[in-house]
């Protein structure tokens, strides 16, 4: 039976430019591949320097040329076409294979945090094992039993970070009708950048919502 399983994978791409902003978070929209066989990444940036984060990439060797497709003003989309010996250290292809969908593909300046749809436990160790063949560090975070609840616990497809910035955001009132706090004072409160905390309450009422109230209604 397939089940969803959160894991985390360092992935060199990226990394010197993710690391020119320590509090940036990238989530992946769309992977491509160019007619040369390269590949092509489309994601959102959240972070609180995009200057930085573009000379980082422009000094990256694992990326070749980045375009900005979209600014919202807290984020950015980006297209960033990879080098040949970075394409070859990632895993879309190797998770194909093995039938595992992504979900979702979020990284922040240190790992690539990856939710997918797996088929079965297989599927998982033959990932696992592709990644390490790479040299790439792969940590497994839970497994959902398809109910919403991790083998470790956690439940509702909520990550503990998410879960941390939604119960203080409910706490402190970020919810109420009218708000008794602001995004910044939330994330100076969590050491995080206003743009980070908001991409991870974005993330994590995402998370409530598909666990909780997408499928099929009683009524």
């Amino acid at each position: 039976m397939s089940f969803v399983a959160e894991f985390s994978v360092r992935y060199p791409i990226l990394r010197e430019a993710r690391a020119c902003v320590p509090g940036i978070e990238l989530e992946t929209e769309d992977v491509r591949q160019t007619p040369d066989g390269r590949q092509r990444f489309v994601f959102w940036a959240s972070g609180d320097d995009f200057e930085a984060f573009e000379s980082g990439v422009e000094a990256d060797a694992t990326a070749t040329e980045y375009s900005v497709l979209g600014d919202s003003g807290e984020r950015r989309l980006y297209r960033v076409t990879l080098s040949e010996s970075a394409g070859e250290r990632t895993t879309h292809s190797v998770a194909a294979k093995h039938d595992i969908v992504f979900l979702d593909v979020t990284a922040d300046s240190e790992e690539t945090r990856i939710r997918a749809r797996v088929p079965d436990r297989d599927a998982l160790f033959a990932f696992r094992d592709a990644c390490r063949e790479r040299d790439l560090a792969f940590r497994l975070v839970g497994i959902y039993d398809g109910g919403g609840e991790t083998a470790d616990g956690r439940q509702y497809d909520v990550t503990a970070s998410q879960r941390e910035a939604l119960v203080h955001a409910l706490d402190a009132g970020y919810f109420d009708v009218p708000r008794r706090t602001t995004l910044s004072e939330l994330a100076d409160d969590l050491g995080i950048s206003d743009q980070a905390l908001s991409a991870r309450l974005r993330r994590g009422q995402t998370g409530l919502v598909r666990s909780t109230l997408d499928g099929p209604s009683d009524t």
